[in-house]
């Protein structure tokens, strides 16, 4: 038998709420023509009083011997009621108790708010009766005009990191928390709003809003509210702190038309999953994010400014978390914004969409602003133009001035239209097409020729001789006519550098001789960048040819970079060269003037060393493959592929790929890392010797490398030879001291030796150093707690010092020194606290 179960309270507001009930109940056991609910502050009847001559029965509403209020029947039989005076104080306990489950019924037994089912009930109820009144309006029994129903705010608010209060405090104290978290919101919420627990860290509100400020300033407050309350964690002293967001959605104006005829269960739900949608987007900025207005997000402006970058895909292509149900549709453009280090935004470049799935989207970068800053997880977008297109092709009206490309090329297919010829486009014969145009004439032109080559010209602002200040970057609202300019002077350049090659190329001829060459093919690539298809060419011919180009841009004040990618390369296909000049273009802007660079072997190395930099290290390891496979000899792509290896725990084949990369002759400061590698690698198989003769190699060619030295004292420590050991450390302290700032992990090493020699006072001072240079250490944390604890020295100090140490790196060893501290100064039942939190870290 259950005999913990939760009291079933009830109070004045919930008689209320419920009188309809009551009184339903109790006309099964009398009749009555009317009721009256009152709340008397004196001289309220004790047991049911029977009124005959004004036919009114008082009863009084008694749960638990507190009175709740009084409930008066008009129109009572006298002949009925008399007899019932005996039995009525249990019929109304009996209701009474009916009342108080249906309410736990509907009502969150933590937070004491509604449940989920009750706000749909709540809010299928509003909409039928609004839908009866408004198809009837005169109906008795449509009631009073539920006009303010008409538009219903659906507020979602989500605690981010619920579950990692329930690891660091526990799940009791999760649920006491949240229970604050709730009493905060809805302790001054108006009369008409509906509080709900609509998930395991969510609350809901409903009500009949004006518009989407109401819904705003609603969330606004809510959330003010909810970052007020302040509860410490158990055990630790530290205060929680939550991270809050919001996201709304108003009913029906976020509803589509067809979804309007669906029935309100499945539209309750939709609208909910909408807000729900909302706060997901919001939370993505939560925890960075300090004003509460960054942390609340309306539905309707998700496709504007709410996506995000979630994976990056081959060829060029991203995963967007916007898809239909935001409302987004193929042609989209989006501006690309990352973040600088000191976090400000930074305009990268442009995405188009190509396909959209229910909750998410394929895009292509259309163009990037600098080839050096790709796109990352995480990296956010806004809406570009206020009406969405329909392809992929830049809008070239707005960087055209007084040419119009798309336009012109229009009519000159509505010409060959109406000439019944398939005449081509002037624009495109050594002109300029349109990014989507010059996509599939190269798709078209490409699968004719065996051989071609394609670059990629990207083009900047620079200072220009006679200026008084640089020029400022482009933003995301591009001056046009700056970069109209920009493509103009860049296409006239190429112009005549391809005429003036190709006058020499036929002067070098005999007369009489075969003078047809294909024309190349150019076009948009972004709004900074230019695309050139040369047919029938190497890549490795066309770099004089792109030298002088973007020499003589850089003479005019135009900072200029080419990337060239030839076909056949390696196992790429025709499809995949543009992928290969945007790696040619990466390469080229880390060369000096003049920027030309084609996809070889360096090319894919540098790419392969970005892609590892962004974690995938199984796609660096192909790219360094194709790097290897482009040039055998190739030293830096052997290391970086030995690195890979090792980071994915093939140490085996780490030390072949390191001894491969000395083979082939590395320069000094490469032959430096390459030592240290192949040490770290054998010290990982417990080859210590050989460990430590790579290291002595590593430290010969480069006595400053100081990791060299903290693995080499490292090394000697394991052999039990601690006075070398602490000669290895000590170099490696000296030349962290000639960096002021720089964390010193030297120290830590120091420190455990002298712990070892039991010169705890030296241990303590190489410890305290350390935390000068770096308060943040968790791990000298912890072992000066173990130092105080082991010597039996302040308690209380290695108290606070384990405490922060868990509450910086979760880790078992210091919620076990934090136990021992604790049961040290005598506090059993938080140290059996810590304890547990050990195993379950």
């Amino acid at each position: 038998m259950q005999k913990n179960r939760p009291p079933l309270d009830l109070a004045r507001e919930d008689l209320m709420e419920m009188e309809g009930l009551l009184c339903e109940q109790l006309s099964s056991f009398l009749s009555f023509s009317g009721h009256a609910l009152y709340f008397p502050t004196s001289r309220a009847p004790e047991e049911p009083q029977l009124l005959t001559r004004e036919r009114r029965l008082l009863l009084p509403l008694r749960r638990e011997n507190r009175l709740l209020g009084v409930f008066m029947l008009h129109g009572v039989k006298a002949r009925e009621a008399r007899p019932l005076l005996p039995f009525l104080p249990a019929i109304v306990d009996l209701g009474l108790e009916n009342l108080a489950r249906a309410k736990a019924m509907r009502t969150d037994s933590v937070t004491g708010i509604a449940t989920e089912q009750a706000l749909f009930a709540h809010m299928e109820n509003a909409a039928e009766r609004l839908r009866a009144y408004l198809e009837e309006p005169n109906a008795e029994e449509s009631g009073p005009a539920p006009l303010h129903w008409l538009c219903m705010g659906l507020v979602l608010l989500r605690l981010g990191n619920g579950d990692s209060i329930v690891r660091r405090g526990g799940h009791a104290f999760a649920e006491a928390y949240f229970k604050a978290l709730a009493d905060a919101c809805r302790e001054a919420l108006p009369s008409d709003v509906l509080a709900a627990r609509v998930g395991r860290w969510e609350i809901a509100l409903l009500f009949p809003a004006s518009g989407r400020g109401a819904c705003h300033k609603l969330a606004r407050a809510a959330l003010t509210r909810m970052e007020a309350v302040r509860m410490p964690y158990p055990v630790m002293t530290k205060v929680v702190h939550p991270r809050l967001c919001a996201g709304h959605a108003l009913y029906p104006q976020d509803m589509r038309g067809t979804e309007l005829h669906l029935a309100m269960y499945d539209q309750a739900r939709m609208c909910m999953d909408r807000a729900r949608m909302a706060a997901n987007v919001a939370g993505q900025e939560a925890e960075g994010a300090d004003a509460v207005e960054s942390r609340i997000m309306p539905f309707a402006r998700i496709l504007q400014e709410g996506g995000m970058v979630l994976e990056i895909l081959p060829l060029g292509r991203l995963r967007l978390s916007i898809g239909r149900q935001a409302k987004a549709r193929e042609g989209m453009r989006f501006a690309l914004w990352g973040r600088t280090e000191s976090g400000a935004a930074r305009y990268k470049g442009e995405l188009v969409l190509l396909h959209t799935r229910d909750t998410d989207s394929v895009a292509e970068a259309l163009h990037l602003e600098d080839v050096t800053c790709q796109p990352e997880v995480g990296d956010r977008l806004t809406l570009l133009g206020e009406t969405p297109v329909l392809s992929p092709d830049l809008d070239e009206q707005e960087f055209s001035g007084g040419r119009m490309p798309v336009a012109t090329g229009g009519r000159a297919r509505a010409d060959g239209a109406a000439t019944g010829k398939a005449q081509p486009q002037p624009e495109c014969v050594g002109g300029l097409c349109g990014h989507g145009d010059f996509l599939n004439r190269f798709g078209i032109e490409a699968e004719r020729r065996s051989r071609f080559a394609l670059c990629l010209l990207r083009l900047e602002p620079g200072n220009t001789e006679g200026q008084q200040a640089a020029a400022a970057p482009l933003d995301a609202a591009h001056d046009v006519t700056s970069l109209q300019g920009l493509v103009e002077t860049a296409l006239g350049i190429w112009r005549a550098a391809q005429d003036k090659a190709l006058e020499k190329m036929q002067a070098g001829q005999p007369e009489g001789s075969a003078t047809g060459h294909p024309q190349p093919l150019a076009g948009r690539y972004g709004s900074n960048s230019l695309v050139f298809f040369h047919p029938d060419v190497d890549a490795q011919t066309l770099v004089s040819l792109y030298q002088d180009v973007c020499n003589e841009l850089n003479s005019r004040g135009i900072l200029a970079a080419a990337g060239l990618a030839g076909y056949p390369l390696l196992q790429y296909s025709r499809a995949e060269m543009p992928e290969c000049a945007l790696k040619a273009l990466e390469y080229a802007l880390l060369l000096p003037d003049p920027k030309v660079g084609v996809c070889n072997s360096l090319a894919f190395n540098i790419s392969a060393d970005r892609r590892y930099s962004l974690g995938d290290v199984f796609g660096a390891v192909e790219e360094y493959k194709l790097a290897l496979l482009a040039d055998e000899a190739n030293a830096m792509a052997w290391n970086s592929l030995g690195v890979c290896m090792a980071a994915l725990g093939r140490q085996h084949e780490a030390r072949r790929h390191f001894m491969e990369a000395l083979r082939h002759g590395p320069d000094t400061a490469l032959a430096e890392q390459i030592y240290y590698n192949l040490g770290t690698v054998c010290q990982g198989l417990g080859e210590k010797r050989a460990a430590a003769q790579y290291y002595r190699q590593c430290v010969k060619i480069s006595p400053e490398h100081q990791f060299a030295h903290i693995r080499l004292g490292q090394l000697c420590e394991l052999g039990g030879r601690r006075a070398e050991a602490k000669r290895f450390y000590e170099k490696a302290a000296a030349l962290e001291d000639a960096r002021p700032g720089a964390p010193s992990l030297a120290r830590r090493h120091l420190a455990r030796v002298a712990v070892r020699q039991r010169k705890g006072s030296e241990a303590r001072e190489l410890l305290h150093e350390a935390l000068v240079r770096n308060p943040q250490d968790a791990a000298s944390m912890l072992m000066l707690a173990n130092i105080y604890l082991d010597s039996n020295e302040d308690p209380a100090m290695a108290e606070l010092l384990a405490r922060k140490s868990a509450g910086l790196h979760d880790r078992p060893e210091a919620w076990q020194a934090l136990a021992r501290a604790l049961r040290k100064l005598g506090r059993e039942e938080e140290a059996r606290v810590a304890e547990a939190k050990a195993v379950l870290s």
